[in-house]
């Protein structure tokens, strides 16, 4: 898809990473795993609306004939090292605050991208049209298949209004363009858990907001400042992006009898797979109150009721029923959270039947068992009759329960002697080491093989020691 490359990103001096279909970052605590995390869901979540096409030309003539028409290859695909440059250079400036951080620290924080553009956009028809909340048609956007050339109309040209126009051609545009290359995105961060138990509370604007009115009922409304009013609505957050999002999803839960989303209805048995793990389902009334159903039982019990493990896995459970589509992104933060071994082990089965139902799964964890079971799923992929006995041999695997080793890419966050772009010679950095990923023993997680070598020899020497 793409890839990045960064330096000064907390902990990491230095990082390069290939995100695949199923891209996994391992590390001891505090190595900087969340914050490569973050990098990527903020980059994939808001790169668009930091891209720039120069549309002057495009909007003059729309006010001036009602119509006009570029060439895409002309106005985004020749010029996109200048444009992606310059969309960088912003993202670079707002990520501090999409992580509610003191800019300070990231003062050498530096950013590449490198995205190649993909050509469905040329291949595939395109229209659109904006209309007024009148229902007014205000411009219509058509593309031909097989063509770069894209066309406005705008049939009451007297009603554009050259900025608010201009903002929605453009976002059509990257649209059309990215959507090969740039995958919707949703996550589960760390905090999911306290976000789910604690969602009013930490929606901290509304709660600010009724603290302030309730001072104007009781004292007046002089006693109202401008600075109090500014603070309420756009103060700085103290929780990063990815945490305010996940906030924002667990207040606006649908209704469970709303519309499955497109993923779920062409592959049903996902849903089944993953209220293994949950131990039930999730139920939300018209009125948004949500209650958790354990499988075999008429309880319905409240979130705060509920173990941790479903309060943790509740927000990826509503995404998956109503919202994901193929060639979504799902990024977990951490997914064996509050999950005994046997559901890590069937989680990460779960995250392989998504990776082969066409979507892409990021993955922070420290979980062996989480690995050591994909390591299990791509030994199953080898081309080999044996494989169908095997699998008989088996509970709780099908045929479908294979990962292929060319989806996969590892990295551990560690120190390592490396050498830097354009340097001399190696020098020992904070970075990230891709690990070697074998299609008959899977995944070499060194961090993991060597901690679990230790305990073993520890307590060979005490069994031998005794007897």
């Amino acid at each position: 898809m793409f890839k990045i490359s960064f330096e000064s990103l907390g902990a990491i001096e230095f990082g390069e990473i290939d995100i695949a279909q199923l891209t996994i970052i391992c590390g001891e605590n505090n190595t900087g795993k969340t914050y490569v995390t973050y990098l990527v869901y903020c980059l994939l979540k808001t790169w668009k609306h930091f891209v720039d096409i120069n549309l002057k030309t495009v909007l003059r003539e729309l006010q001036k004939n009602g119509t006009a028409k570029i060439d895409l290859r002309t106005v985004v695909i020749e010029p996109w090292g200048d444009i992606s440059t310059q969309a960088i250079n912003k993202f670079e400036n707002q990520f501090p605050e999409m992580l509610a951080s003191n800019s300070t620290l990231f003062n050498k924080f530096k950013l590449n991208v490198d995205m190649t553009l993909g050509e469905k956009w040329y291949e595939q028809e395109y229209k659109n049209e904006l209309r007024s909340n009148k229902g007014k048609l205000l411009i219509t956007i058509i593309k031909p298949e097989n063509s770069s050339i894209i066309e406005f109309a705008a049939p009451n040209s007297e009603d554009v209004t050259l900025h608010g126009l201009g903002n929605f051609i453009e976002e059509k545009i990257v649209e059309l363009i990215f959507n090969e290359s740039i995958p919707n995105v949703f996550i589960a961060s760390t905090e999911r858990t306290g976000a789910t138990i604690f969602r009013k509370q930490l929606n901290l604007a509304t709660t600010n907001l009724v603290d302030l009115l309730s001072q104007v009922h009781m004292q007046g409304a002089d006693s109202l400042t401008p600075h109090q009013l500014f603070e309420t609505v756009y103060g700085k957050r103290d929780y990063s992006l990815a945490v305010k999002h996940n906030v924002d999803f667990i207040n606006q839960l649908p209704n469970t009898n709303a519309e499955e989303g497109d993923l779920l209805k062409s592959a049903p048995t996902l849903l089944e797979r993953f209220e293994q793990i949950v131990g039930g389902t999730y139920v939300t009334n018209n009125e948004g109150i949500t209650h958790f159903k354990p499988k075999g039982s008429k309880l319905r019990l409240g979130l705060a009721e509920a173990s941790s493990s479903v309060r943790s896995l509740l927000i990826i459970w509503y995404w998956l029923k109503f919202f994901a589509k193929k060639g979504d992104m799902l990024m977990l933060d951490e997914p064996e959270l509050n999950l005994h071994p046997a559901n890590q082990r069937r989680l990460a089965r779960f995250i392989a039947a998504l990776i082969n139902e066409g979507v892409k799964v990021f993955i922070t964890t420290h979980s062996d068992y989480i690995v050591k079971e994909f390591n299990t799923l791509i030994m199953l992929n080898q081309d080999s009759p044996k494989i169908a006995d095997i699998l008989n041999t088996l509970q709780d695997y099908s045929l479908e329960d294979k990962l292929n080793a060319s989806c996969v890419a590892v990295y551990m966050a560690k120190e390592e002697n490396i050498l830097r772009p354009g340097g001399k010679r190696k020098i020992k950095t904070r970075t990230l080491v891709k690990a070697e990923i074998s299609s008959t023993l899977g995944i070499e997680a060194i961090s993991f093989d060597e901690t679990i070598d230790d305990m073993n020899a520890i307590q060979e020497k005490i069994y031998y020691g005794l007897n």
